[in-house]
């Protein structure tokens, strides 16, 4: 999106049986500065969802819900 509109997306990431981690990207803006710590075990969902206003190059980043499965 152009800058000065707002863009978001929700992303779900599902652990399978080896617990993986994500490298975010240096644009992700986190809450307190800090990333958050995937959870673990196999068919371990969480939801994070992005939002930019500067055409991405700044993405604020929430957890929007973990351990959900």
């Amino acid at each position: 999106a152009a800058s000065g509109n707002a863009y978001s997306f929700a992303l779900r990431v599902i652990q399978d049986s080896t617990d993986r981690s994500i490298p975010w990207p240096a644009g992700v803006d986190w809450p307190a500065a800090t990333a958050p710590t995937l959870s673990s075990g196999n068919g371990a969902v969480d939801v994070f969802v992005f939002l930019t206003t500067d055409a991405g190059t700044t993405w604020y980043g929430f957890t929007a819900g973990q351990e959900l499965a």
